[in-house]
């Protein structure tokens, strides 16, 4: 016999109700929020404030690692290539590369995994340093995301990326572009199928997984990347549950810029999940165990 939870994948989900559920807690939001949410069995997709721009701190991680492997896969590097990384004093503060001695060098492989992985802010500069940025931007309009951009640490902006980056930040994408690019990786389109295998890889093995991975049973892979910022709290997520979907989440002009677990956007962003989780796996709701909050990645206090 199979079990329930297996044979959900030919039940759709009630993307009405779950739009309406979803969209209340947009509005009761204290700032802006955006979402898309993606059936990837049917390709039907919801989504409320989903062609707004937002910032997209972290998340905009993974056109650049997505740029890098293409690169690698055109014959234009390899993974071994090595770059230095920048000196101490261009450094953000984390546990990782921010304690590696001045003059070392990584190779593409370690920098990738570094960005996406535990969200190296330094590994990601260098990165742009290697590939550059244009070519993340030019790749991203070739997927018809014209306003996923990355802004941030950069010196060849023209004007109008330079009046984007000060109302943004590092980069600016919209819910709906995000939850399409991460529907093309899902659909080994995104890139070569090669390119699309490795990069989902890479974004299954989170350390900030607070958000969505948390939201569902441990045994479903989720494949996702957080983004934090001051006034802004992001993720987007391939959750691989019997019926597949994604899930893009932003935020922005939070009132509340609390650097904790129980941050208003955090809290939101997480409701959000576990209502789409319940929706599109009715037959296996999921609760983490109590006080399984005091266990939140931290960063290392760094």
């Amino acid at each position: 016999m199979v079990p329930a939870f297996l044979a959900l994948s030919s039940t759709p989900p009630n993307l009405t109700k779950l739009e309406k559920d979803l969209t209340a807690i947009a509005k009761a939001f204290r700032g802006r929020l955006g979402y898309c949410v993606v059936d990837l069995t049917t390709g039907k997709r919801i989504s409320f404030n989903g062609e707004d721009i937002f910032p997209t701190a972290s998340t905009i991680k993974t056109s650049v690692a997505l740029e890098a492997l293409c690169e690698v896969d055109e014959g234009q590097h390899k993974m071994t290539d090595k770059y230095p990384l920048l000196p101490t004093e261009k450094r953000q503060a984390s546990m990782w590369t921010y304690l590696m001695k001045d003059g070392t060098s990584l190779d593409i492989d370690g920098y990738v995994n570094l960005m996406i992985g535990v969200s190296d802010n330094t590994a990601t500069m260098t990165m742009q340093d290697f590939i550059g940025s244009k070519p993340v931007n030019q790749r991203m309009e070739k997927l018809g995301l014209l306003h996923t951009k990355i802004l941030g640490h950069r010196t060849d902006r023209d004007n109008q990326e330079s009046v984007w980056q000060q109302k943004f930040g590092w980069g600016m994408t919209t819910p709906r572009e995000q939850a399409r690019l991460y529907e093309l990786l899902y659909q080994h389109k995104a890139a070569s199928p090669a390119v699309c295998e490795k990069l989902l890889r890479i974004l299954s093995r989170q350390y900030w997984d607070d958000i969505t991975p948390t939201m569902c049973p441990i045994d479903v892979k989720v494949c996702s990347k957080t983004g934090s910022v001051n006034q802004s709290r992001s993720e987007v997520a391939i959750v691989y549950a019997s019926r597949p979907y994604v899930l893009a989440m932003y935020t922005a002009d939070q009132q509340d810029q609390r650097w904790v677990h129980d941050n208003d956007g955090l809290v939101a962003l997480r409701n959000i999940s576990k209502l789409v989780w319940n929706t599109f796996e009715p037959n296996r709701p999921f609760e983490l165990p109590k006080g399984y909050d005091k266990f939140a990645p931290t960063g290392g206090g760094a």
